[in-house]
């Protein structure tokens, strides 16, 4: 999955000169990401393990269907099984090896060097963070329909109930995103896949450990940022406008950090 060959890097290292021929538009940065990120292993893992989370809801909701229906409890019941563990382990790993395949071949091509030479290296980090952008959306995209899916024609919910779980996508969006920022600026520095997932690895059971003992901070927490953007600790409150705000903020907040110290490590890549 992160070997590179020669035909790899030189197919790189050919986009990055077709990037330069049109001065590096923005377009054109945001195509070549597309182009070289080898990513149908991730969306496939993505729907499995989101289908793994369905079935726990689904499972959950079948064997206490009669408490459910007694306390008028249709989507919530659902939600909360099917993201609990994509929020907590399963997103934030996947879309951090995800991110990290693609920014360790950077190196081995040493393409950073060549853009800074070249003086394209900030089109090309906007490039990169329109792509994550692009791929956070399309992460929550798959995972908000394969619950739609359940939900509506599996268990036959009111779609009408639907509409703070569809609206949550907009902070899980940005959490995801954030998580996506965070891994390319660790990826400059550590210039290997394997050491980027140690280190993403290590913050995301870090989020972990602060969902479950201070729910509070975790809500600042990059890698805790999915679990607090789902409200999975607090499904009482999934269609409180102040819980998405405060998500949404600090998910926005950390795209920016993450945006301008992926920009300098980038213009310092040597």
């Amino acid at each position: 999955m992160t070997r590179v060959t020669v035909t790899d890097s030189n197919r790189m290292i050919s986009g990055n000169h077709i990037m330069l021929r049109h001065r590096t538009s923005l377009a054109a940065a945001f195509r070549w990401e597309m182009r070289k990120a080898g990513n149908l292993w991730y969306w496939i893992t993505t729907a499995l393990f989101d289908a793994i989370g369905m079935f726990n809801g689904w499972s959950q909701y079948a064997d206490y269907q009669d408490e459910f229906v007694r306390q008028n409890v249709t989507w919530t019941a659902i939600w909360g099984q099917a993201i609990l563990l994509p929020s907590m382990v399963f997103m934030p790993m996947l879309v951090a090896a995800f991110a990290a395949q693609i920014e360790s071949n950077e190196h081995h091509g040493r393409n950073w060097q060549r853009l800074n030479a070249v003086g394209t290296v900030d089109v090309a980090v906007a490039g990169k963070m329109l792509h994550g952008c692009m791929v956070s959306f399309l992460t929550v995209l798959v995972f908000e329909v394969e619950f739609i899916l359940v939900g509506r024609f599996v268990m036959g919910f009111d779609l009408a109930q639907s509409g703070p779980f569809l609206l949550r996508s907009i902070p899980l969006t940005l959490s995801v995103w954030a998580i996506v920022t965070m891994t390319q600026v660790v990826s400059v520095k550590t210039e290997s896949f394997a050491g980027t997932m140690s280190v993403m690895m290590i913050l995301t059971i870090g989020g972990c450990v602060l969902s479950l003992a201070a729910p509070a901070i975790a809500q600042l927490y990059p890698l805790a940022l999915i679990t607090s953007a789902s409200a999975v600790r607090d499904l009482a409150g999934i269609a409180d406008p102040g819980s998405m705000i405060v998500s949404t903020a600090a998910s926005g907040t950390w795209i920016l950090i993450g945006a301008v110290v992926f920009r300098r490590l980038a213009r310092r890549a040597i």
